[in-house]
């Protein structure tokens, strides 16, 4: 029999371990205050190419002047880890380094504009810039600004933000909060849009004297990661979520001159479903491609026409690793074999194997004995399952997908759908040489088996 009171602390030190919403964190002082040590991060998860973000390390050492990049992947494939990967590799070449949540300063489930994409943007940066280099009198902040320009610029009665000594929290919370407020800012910039770049712009270019004073070295690159834009994802409706999407896409590909900010370099994670809706987007970035981050290696080759992905021992023995690192206790809970059927089960998915493990240790409460019977991983891979619902068009798409491994869908028409079943994870994208598609493996037999 079980011990509970043996168990519940077990219990609760896994999911703390194997809680995805902390990156690991690199270096003396890392960027993210709630990561987890370098000590446990795996090498090698994403294939045995070169690591993306040493390619793009490079690629920022290469290039002078500035420039903007473009950095994708699915939900779960690690993005915030690797970019905490960046910064370290960035800081070794000398660069200094800020980094932007956007998930604190935009409302990702509402359409955005260029307007206050730029304003979150940028007033976040402008808060870094004061956390690290303390207030400074004689340059004032990007949300002050922002204030100015509308006093000048926009009716701001209209807007129904009024100033006062919390002007900068208000303006911020506004923006990720008031979708009313998002809305009149909106609507009052929208004429304004070359005004409010060039003061953008002129802001960069402040930003990166001071940063350039402050180290004493008038070269020196200054960085911004700019993170959880790729989470821009409409909720409610295919009409809503179609708004979003077609949000995202004008952002990025009718204003992308307006994303330049020499001399700063900017590193911007995007949904990889506007890889599906934009035609051409890596041309219009720098390093001419988008540096698109797969799903951990859990599979050969790419498969022929039809043919199921062959298992990666090596990849799917580094995701139990992870998993060990952090929780080194797992086999009182699981036989290996059991860990290994996770792994290959999230399909590569960090955030779902995660999910899986602790949906499955938290039963262990209610076991006669351990490790876990097979029962306990059936019905955790049917609770993901249940999170992914198929309609009859999208077995369509995924079937296509399973046939061929890659994007050929019957119309452009078909775009959308291709984009939203990537953003569900319906899709997952993987990398062996060049980039392929898998339907996720917990659906592969029932788009298999059609209608």
């Amino acid at each position: 029999m079980v011990n509970p009171a043996e168990l519940r602390p077990k219990i609760k030190a896994c999911l703390n371990a194997l809680d995805a919403t902390r990156p690991v964190v690199f270096g003396e002082h890392p960027l993210i205050a709630d990561g987890v040590s370098e000590d446990l991060y795996v090498e090698g998860l994403h294939g045995p190419d070169r690591p993306l973000v040493r390619v793009l390390a490079d690629r920022i050492d290469f290039d002078e002047g500035g420039g903007t990049y473009l950095f994708s992947g699915n939900r779960g494939t690690g993005k915030t880890t690797e970019l905490m990967r960046l910064a370290e590799m960035l800081r070794e070449q000398g660069c200094e380094v800020f980094y932007v949540d956007m998930a604190e300063y935009l409302n990702l489930t509402m359409a955005v504009e260029i307007t206050d994409f730029l304003i979150s943007m940028l007033g976040g940066l402008s808060e870094k810039i004061e956390d690290r280099y303390g207030h400074d009198p004689a340059n004032i902040g990007f949300f002050e600004r922002v204030w100015n320009f509308l006093q000048s610029e926009v009716n701001i009665e209209e807007l129904g933000l009024e100033a006062g000594e919390d002007l900068k929290a208000s303006l911020k919370m506004s923006l990720r909060e008031n979708p009313i407020f998002k809305k009149r800012l909106q609507e009052g910039t929208r004429g304004h849009v070359a005004r409010l770049v060039q003061e953008a712009r002129k802001f960069v270019e402040n930003v990166v004297a001071v940063a350039r004073r402050k180290a004493g070295q008038p070269d020196k690159k200054v960085v911004l990661l700019l993170d959880s834009v790729e989470r821009l994802r409409g909720v409610g409706d295919s009409e809503d979520i179609g708004k979003v999407f077609k949000s995202v896409e004008t952002i990025f590909s009718g204003h992308a001159d307006k994303l330049r900010f020499p001399p700063l370099y900017l590193v911007c994670t995007i949904p990889p479903y506007l890889t599906a809706l934009a035609g051409s987007l890596a041309a219009l970035y720098s390093g001419g491609k988008i540096y698109m981050l797969p799903s951990v290696h859990v599979y050969e080759n790419r498969p022929l026409d039809g043919a199921a992905p062959v298992p990666s021992e090596t990849g799917l023995n580094a995701m139990v690793d992870i998993v060990g690192r952090r929780f080194p206790a797992w086999s009182q809970f699981f036989h290996r074999q059991q860990l290994l059927r996770l792994a290959a089960n999230s399909g590569g998915d960090l955030r779902d194997f995660f999910r899986l493990v602790g949906l499955c240790i938290t039963e262990a409460l209610y076991q006669e004995s351990l490790p876990l019977p097979d029962a306990v991983l059936t019905s955790a891979e049917s609770a993901l399952r249940n999170d992914m619902p198929l309609a009859r068009d999208d077995k369509q798409v995924l079937a296509r997908v399973l046939e061929k491994h890659d994007r050929q869908l019957e119309s452009l028409d078909k775009l959308p759908d291709f984009a939203r079943l990537t953003e569900g994870k319906y899709i997952l994208n993987y990398r062996n040489g060049d980039d392929w598609f898998d339907v996720h493996p917990l659906l592969r037999d029932i788009v298999a088996k059609g209608d």
